[in-house]
């Protein structure tokens, strides 16, 4: 009898579910609306809805399905299963996740934070697949990232290491949502990107960016910065320059401290492709120590469905590969 593996992405707009082999194999990816109003018990419901129907869609039965993987945003106490807050999610706070959508269908269940998923996603079936030091950011609305040493995930204490966003990278910089000043997320996120072009047009005063914004500076997002830029226009094109330096500057410090193997840069952001991805390159490489300045910087393969994908992977070396917490986490 074969046996599978459900893998789930949850998000503030979207629930998103998919089916892993023994093998490692993944079929049909499918998203549901997640309906975050209805609060945690509309969404647990939601989620079980989901992997009974990809289950059924896929002729998957209750005794096939060994175990589920589930990413959760925001704070999250993996070793209880619990999400303890989610900014994205109304209501979420200190939630059981693991054990309501375990009894749901009746297999065990393992969490942790979406972003860190999706790093396992990169890591084990994605572009950091075959390398033991990696470091995966997705560079999303924030930034976040999953940091491997020697094939296992750091996580830290708490379970907090990796707030890569929050490294100061400008002392006197603009207060992040954190509280911090200076935060790699205010110059290299998607919100930091846009923040900087609309300070970049206040003193320009033209530029195609406002264009392509339907003439609101206030409708500018990274995504219009990166088109402007890739059309030719100088001051996207500067602002996307500006996001890159920060962006080298913290990540030639990471290879500096992790001596990474790999550095894989994942998110929406990175639809600027090799505009943001070369000029962060030269940056480390004119910022790391010799050794650490030739680190492999590439962008992430998987794209919106490495969160599911990692999830469903770890659940299936959980699952299926009897492969502990130990083996995968230190």
């Amino acid at each position: 009898m074969s046996q599978y593996v459900a893998g789930v992405d949850v998000g503030g707009t979207k629930i998103a579910a998919i089916l892993m082999d023994a093998a490692g194999r993944t079929g049909a990816w499918i998203t549901w609306p997640t309906e975050a109003a209805g609060g945690p018990g509309g969404v647990i419901e939601r989620i079980i809805a989901l992997i009974k129907f990809i289950m059924e869609q896929n002729g998957i039965t209750e005794q096939q399905l060994l175990g589920i993987g589930l990413g959760v945003p925001g704070l999250v106490n993996s070793r209880e299963g619990k999400s303890v807050f989610s900014p994205n999610l109304p209501g979420w706070r200190d939630i059981p996740v693991a054990a309501m959508v375990g009894r749901g269908i009746g297999v065990p269940v393992i969490i942790d934070n979406d972003v860190r998923m999706a790093a396992w996603g990169e890591k084990l079936l994605g572009a950091g697949r075959g390398w033991d030091d990696v470091i995966c950011l997705t560079l999303g609305t924030g930034i976040g990232s999953g940091i491997f040493i020697q094939g296992k995930m750091f996580k830290g204490r708490d379970e907090s290491a990796g707030e890569i966003g929050h490294v100061t990278v400008e002392k006197d910089g603009p207060r992040c949502s954190c509280g911090n000043l200076g935060c790699l997320e205010m110059y290299a996120s998607g919100r930091g990107i846009a923040r900087l072009a609309r300070e970049a047009l206040e003193q320009a005063g033209s530029s195609l960016l406002l264009e392509l914004a339907g003439g609101d500076a206030g409708s500018i997002t990274a995504a219009t910065v990166c088109q402007a830029a890739s059309q030719g226009d100088h001051l996207a094109q500067q602002v996307v320059a500006k996001a890159a330096m920060y962006l080298g500057i913290a990540l030639a410090g990471l290879a500096n401290i992790l001596n990474p193997q790999r550095i894989v840069l994942g998110g929406g952001v990175m639809g600027a492709g090799e505009l943001l991805l070369e000029p962060v390159r030269r940056a480390v490489r004119e910022r790391a120590m010799p050794l650490n300045r030739e680190v492999e910087i590439v962008t992430a393969e998987l794209g919106e469905r490495a969160g599911a994908i990692g999830a469903a992977a770890l659940a299936r070396q959980e699952f299926i590969l009897g492969e502990g917490r130990s083996k995968w986490i230190w």
